[in-house]
């Protein structure tokens, strides 16, 4: 439903300029975020879904690594540092000791000074009904407020950043939120 305009302006502002640099994108599903990324990003996506990780393998395998790896897993793949680490829709899809497992992955695999960034749906005070019945529809059953989602990460990073907008820094056309969290 008109998704890939807005991740795909997402990765061109916050990743596209960190070339040349490494990527890792958890829950990558079938890779389709891997098309927006110039080749001098060495970039690695990993996912839940076997078939996911096979279609992107069989897709972008040319220039991408992929690994089929739940949250709680990660740490097995055994990869080097990252300059960033995305998530995006993923958060709402984990219960708040899931994302607190994801975050406590994600520290050793940043370089010194790396973002970790996520976008997800949220809920805001004044949504409009039917934005907020939208955002409840979703498979994610875990759909936050913004500030839960920020305090979340405040236990794990140093510093975190957040915007809270519509489809321009998120996957949907609903509010979402954009987390950015630097590693120490």
């Amino acid at each position: 439903m008109g998704a890939d305009k807005p991740r795909r302006q997402l990765i061109e502002q916050i990743v596209v300029p960190l070339a040349p640099a490494r990527v890792l994108e958890v829950g990558c599903g079938p890779g389709t975020n891997c098309a927006w990324i110039p080749r001098d990003i060495e970039y690695v996506g990993c996912d839940l879904s076997e078939s996911y990780v096979t279609y992107a393998r069989q897709r972008y395998g040319d220039r991408a690594q992929f690994f089929a790896a739940p949250v709680g897993r990660l740490a097995q793949l055994k990869l080097k540092p990252f300059r960033v680490v995305i998530a995006l829709n993923l958060l709402h899809h984990l219960d708040d000791d899931a994302v607190l497992t994801l975050c406590d992955e994600i520290i050793p695999l940043l370089e010194s000074g790396g973002t970790f960034v996520t976008a997800d749906p949220c809920i805001v005070p004044g949504q409009n009904r039917l934005e907020r019945f939208v955002t409840s529809c979703d498979r994610g059953r875990y759909v936050r407020y913004p500030e839960q989602y920020r305090a979340l990460f405040a236990t794990r990073f140093p510093t975190v950043a957040m915007e809270v907008g519509r489809s321009n820094a998120v996957l949907t056309a609903n509010a979402g939120v954009l987390l950015r969290a630097r590693a120490a």
